[in-house]
């Protein structure tokens, strides 16, 4: 039988070959890491060249920030360039010891090997801002117990060698900008920005603890969704910050009362200004950076490189864009809703509704649950209530899922697209009302141009020698040639004689047509070929009304030859790119050569007769709504049964357009009083000019020629004349009021050069 005292050597030789054998058993583990046999340690010089993933930003002509583009939401910044205050709060909650240690805090490393192994309890805490910057360059790949110490070696290990190659404060440079904020941001400057909306140079105490105290757990300590908890745990900071003589007693009581202040702001590619633009110019980077190899002949990651794009948009005008468009769809939608009230806009497209509906993610999971096509039916047709998006933002109403699809289909949608009248620079983009909802670029998107056409009918009719106080006759042709098509004004009246200019000004149709069907098709397709148009041309006389589809983009930049004076602009939105060093790496300034295709006297002359369409025509909301001065041109267009309304016009300063419309041709109004251009998408560049008031640059005060720098045709003269007595005669005796003829395409006539027609060859 054993004795106490021999009890007691037992135990005591057992709990000495307990901890020699832990000793020994901790001592092959580390080694066994150090050599790489749970995986290859980084050497020296790979640690000296630690290259971060570096989102890259994209900025507007005057410095905003629009937006990034990342792999990682990383953004470096230098340790000079964050407030004191950070890095205090950082040590205080996170490494108190940091200067003082060689990467690796002994007391704190023993705690955690005791709870890991001998007391197997969760590690926790413990690893020096050094180790954290070694998990956060190869973070961990296992998460078991064995795996945790192993890799708590792996990190002490790559600690001490980032000690020997870095100082203490590259250590804190580099822990910065690799640190993660959770809600895929990386480094205390997307963080800040994130949470604070400011940089870390101007955090203030109770930002900076509170991002300080969020390294714990980026999750739990998120101050956006559990604002109580961040609190809490941001006081705990501020008070360590006094425990070490970092701030005063006094200071740190009055921090600890003040609220989080957050300021969230989400870096999305849905967030930003001009995230349509930005969408476009992502796809447009990647081919530029794999095709064209740099200034400095090296290829760059657009997602991974940290460069810094300079656009042409003006973030000023592109929030006067976004803000005229959400204004009048809002007003515009009520005033649709309102108009269908009475009647059923999807009467004849219940087909459509159908198809959406067994398409859509709710019908998917009734039918996985095996409910029978009645029940899914009668679901489909009960009301609850629901959160929908309107142009005013998220609203709750009693809706069945059929209803949901009702009232998506008959969004009205709108694009708005601008550039700088001299060099084609883009300086607003919006494609939409909500990127976030629709994602569908109503710049891009191909509708039927209705009048907003009309210009290069008329500008091909002057280059072949009419003028605009020529004066046609407003009667109604069939054109047998074109299956009997006939062309109709839109107000339905007919009579008498219209100047080339008034037609234009009010729009008049018969005489549009008229215009082509004498001058062809050919001159017309040339001229539009040459300002920008790509989309097709249809050789019919409705092509006269708009019977062709284009988008803002197309037709912007093809009214912008009237605007220069007949100079071709090809608009460009990049105006330069560096990368993260701040390196010029491609230069856009000179980023196209000057083209003429319209002589300067027909672009002249055009300007000043699209001037009447706003003086005394369709667009002359914008002087009378809008109480607008300066000189303004343009057009508006209204596509066939009201389902697209445009307007496209400049200044002298901006060329500019906005389409209205409905997803499908079918969403429109019924009446012209309501569904017109000059109704749906006009009220939305007043509104844009207006704002431009508070921008003296763009303030629409300048005019685009005085009097002595016109050199175009003769446009004074009267709008209207009666019938001629010979005219009535003609049409007695052919036996009809209305003028039936038929019509073939002529011959096409030469175009004569005006200084031609001058001299009368």
């Amino acid at each position: 039988m054993l004795t106490k005292q021999k009890l007691f050597k037992f135990i005591g030789i057992g709990t000495f070959l307990f901890i020699l054998l832990f000793i020994l058993s901790v001592t092959a583990l580390y080694f066994s890491v150090k050599w790489g046999a749970f995986g290859q340690i980084p050497d020296k010089e790979i640690l000296a060249d630690i290259r971060h993933q570096t989102a890259s930003r994209v900025y507007s002509t005057d410095r905003k920030l629009m937006g990034v583009y990342f792999a990682e939401n990383r953004t470096n910044t230098r340790l000079e360039q964050i407030n004191p205050q950070f890095i205090e709060a950082l040590l205080a909650i996170e490494d108190i010891r940091f200067y003082e240690h060689n990467g690796v805090d002994r007391r704190s490393l023993m705690r955690v090997l005791v709870r890991s192994i001998l007391l197997r309890q969760d590690a926790g805490g413990g690893s020096t801002l050094t180790q954290q910057l070694a998990k956060n360059l190869y973070p961990r790949q296992s998460a078991s117990r064995l795996g945790l110490v192993i890799s708590k070696f792996r990190e002490i290990i790559i600690a001490k060698k980032l000690e020997s190659i870095y100082s203490k404060e590259e250590i804190l440079e580099l822990y910065l900008n690799t640190v993660t904020f959770g809600e895929e941001t990386f480094g205390l400057e997307a963080g800040s920005r994130r949470f604070f909306n400011t940089t870390p140079a101007n955090l203030t105490l109770t930002q900076s603890a509170t991002l300080a105290g969020m390294l714990k757990g980026t999750t739990s300590h998120n101050p956006r969704l559990y604002p109580e908890r961040a609190k809490t745990r941001r006081n705990l900071v501020i008070s360590q910050m006094k425990k070490y003589d970092y701030i005063s007693a006094e200071k740190a009581e009055k921090a600890r009362e003040q609220p989080l202040g957050l300021m969230y702001r989400s870096d999305t590619h849905t967030e930003g200004i001009a995230p349509y633009f930005r969408q476009h110019l992502r796809s447009e980077l990647q081919k530029l950076l794999e095709s064209t190899p740099a200034l400095d002949g090296n290829i760059y990651n657009l997602y991974t490189d940290g460069l810094k794009i300079v656009t042409t948009i003006d973030s000023r005008l592109q929030k006067a864009a976004d803000k005229a468009v959400k204004k009048h769809l809002t007003t515009l939608q009520k005033q649709f809703d309102l108009h269908w009230t009475s009647s059923d806009l999807f009467i004849q497209n219940k087909v459509l509704l159908d198809r959406m509906w067994k398409v859509s993610e709710h019908y998917e999971k009734l039918t996985e649950k095996g409910l029978s096509e009645e029940k899914i039916n009668q679901i489909r047709h009960t009301k609850t209530p629901m959160l929908i998006h309107t142009h005013e933002g998220m609203v709750e109403k009693e809706l069945s899922p059929d209803d949901s699809i009702r009232h998506y289909l008959s969004f009205l949608h709108a694009g708005f697209f601008a550039i700088d009248a001299n060099d084609g620079a883009v300086r607003a983009w919006t494609g939409g009302s909500n990127y976030r909802f629709f994602q569908y670029d109503h710049v891009k998107s191909k509708r039927q141009t209705g009048s907003a056409f009309k210009p290069f009918v008329y500008a091909a009719a002057l280059q072949n020698g009419v003028q605009p106080c020529d004066y046609y006759r407003n009667v109604q042709t069939v054109y047998e040639a074109y299956q009997g098509w006939r062309p109709q004004n839109i107000s339905n009246e007919y009579g008498g004689r219209y100047s080339v200019q008034a037609s234009l000004a009010k729009s008049i149709n018969t005489i549009a047509v008229e215009l082509l069907m004498q001058n062809g098709f050919k001159p017309v397709e040339d001229l539009v070929r040459q300002a920008g148009i790509t989309s097709d041309i249809p050789a019919k006389p409705s092509l006269a009304l708009g019977a062709n589809s284009a988008n803002l983009l197309e037709m912007v930049q093809a009214y912008s030859v009237f605007a220069s004076e007949g100079k071709a602009l090809t608009p460009y939105y990049i105006e330069s790119i560096y990368n993260s060093d701040g390196q010029l790496i491609y230069d856009f300034s000179n980023h196209s050569e000057e083209k003429y295709v319209l002589e300067t006297e027909i672009a002249q002359t055009m300007t000043k007769m699209l001037q009447k369409v706003v003086d005394e025509g369709t667009a002359n909301a914008l002087r009378n709504r809008f109480q607008l001065s300066g000189d303004i041109a343009g057009k508006t267009g209204t596509s066939q049964n009201n389902a697209d309304g445009w307007f496209v016009g400049y200044t002298p300063e901006l060329v500019f357009g906005s389409w209205v419309g409905g997803s499908l041709p079918f969403i429109r109004f019924r009446s012209s009083s309501l569904g017109s251009g000059s109704r749906t998408a006009l009220p939305i560049c007043g509104y844009f000019l207006q704002d431009l008031a508070n921008h003296p640059e763009y303030n629409n005060k300048s005019i685009f020629f005085s009097g002595n720098e016109y050199i175009g045709l003769n446009t004074d003269c009267e709008a209207y004349r009666e019938e001629r007595f010979v005219d009535r005669f003609r049409d007695f005796f052919r036996g009809d009021s209305e003028r039936t003829e038929r019509r073939e395409l002529e011959e096409e006539k030469p175009r004569r050069r005006l200084i031609d027609r001058i001299r009368g060859r």
